[in-house]
């Protein structure tokens, strides 16, 4: 089961305290050549979205805001 691999790889990674976790497993190229394209490009946005660099999010409050 994917989410118990998961699962036990973000408990190891809390024990062990490594810099950086590659989580899941690894696809090869032909389990890559099996995906349709409207797949990988799912695969994509979802690897931009997860390395994007950390961003703050500043609130400030607006007094003319009605």
């Amino acid at each position: 089961n994917y989410a118990a691999l998961i699962e036990q790889q973000i408990n190891e990674d809390k024990q062990n305290l490594r810099e950086k976790t590659v989580y899941g497993i690894q696809l090869t190229e032909e389990k890559l050549n099996d995906f349709r394209d409207e797949q990988i490009g799912q695969l994509k946005e979802l690897m931009d979205e997860t390395t994007k660099p950390n961003k703050k999010i500043t609130v400030s409050k607006d007094s003319e805001h009605k």
